[in-house]
């Protein structure tokens, strides 16, 4: 076998810068472990009112022996004008950006509960007009805007990655570089549910949608959108194992028999990120156990 077709080749990343948004927990923390242990250097970006230091001390003890680093970078993505100051920050300090992993994301469910799958016509609509507009406007603009100002505002970084002269007429994208990895959800595949997800579920159909056309706009330049739809992941906001999370009944009903962890979620960034998914464009790939083969119409 070539050695270029070893694992080590396929999905190489020593080297790579990245930029990791909701980068201090769940599914952001899991993917910059991911890329630091592989050698990536990561600007992690979160919260200007969460404390980076101790998860960015951990990336960088996973990383040390790799050659991986971490740098923390505090953003609050619903804001146009931050996001312009950390693409300055990081076109100060790289010539490029490999990878952009706009992960952050919220939901926002009804203030009054229930289950839609037994409530009454009454309580049903109870529940659903308790939703206020403010959570849908926030949910968007985390969850659909912010990916969209971030992926504009480091376009100029991710082209030079995708366009980097590797020699012998090689160039950055044919070994991943210059690429948009999204956090959506499999909710976004499917319309069943035992709560109301709905605004957090549209917000990610519509996010697929972006993805599709950020992929179509940045094509000229090769540089990559694609995102990843996982089903049930440990995060805060999915707190698996945690009593009275209300997915918790679900967990053995997914064809997997269990939920997600950080294996599933750092493996699949990592083949589209690397020389292995770089012919991978404008798709979004669920990463759920089977969950959306069973869900439709039922929980």
């Amino acid at each position: 076998m070539s050695s270029s077709l070893g694992v080590q080749q396929l999905f190489n990343v020593r080297g790579y810068t990245a930029a990791v948004t909701g980068a201090s927990s769940g599914l952001g923390f899991m993917i910059s472990k991911g890329l630091v242990c592989n050698g990536a250097k990561v600007y992690a970006i979160d919260l200007p009112t969460k404390s980076m230091d101790e998860k960015v001390a951990e990336l960088n003890e996973i990383g040390q022996s790799a050659g991986g680093s971490a740098y923390a970078l505090p953003c609050d993505v619903t804001d146009k004008a931050a996001i312009a100051r950390i693409a300055a920050y990081i076109e100060k300090q790289e010539n490029r950006l490999d990878i952009l992993i706009s992960n952050a994301g919220i939901r926002r469910d009804p203030v009054v509960p229930c289950n839609v799958l037994t409530a009454s016509l009454s309580e049903l609509q109870a529940s659903m007009w308790s939703s206020r507009h403010s959570d849908w406007g926030d949910t968007f603009s985390v969850n659909t805007t912010a990916h969209y100002f971030l992926s504009v505002a480091l376009l100029p970084l991710l082209a030079a990655a995708s366009g980097m002269d590797l020699g012998d007429g090689r160039q950055g994208r044919d070994e991943g570089r210059g690429v948009i990895v999204v956090t959506s959800s499999c909710a976004s595949m499917h319309n069943a549910t035992n709560v109301d997800l709905t605004s957090y579920a549209t917000s990610k159909a519509a996010t697929d949608h972006l993805v599709r056309l950020l992929a179509a706009k940045f094509s000229r330049f090769y540089v990559r959108v694609t995102s990843i739809n996982p089903g049930f992941v440990p995060s805060n906001m999915n707190p698996v194992g945690e009593e009275g999370n209300i997915f918790s009944a679900l967990f053995d009903k997914v064809p997997a028999r269990r939920a997600g962890n950080e294996h599933d979620i750092a493996g699949t960034v990592l083949y589209l990120v690397s020389r292995a998914g770089a012919y991978v464009d404008g798709v979004s790939l669920c990463v759920d156990g089977g969950r959306v083969l069973l869900a439709n119409g039922q929980e």
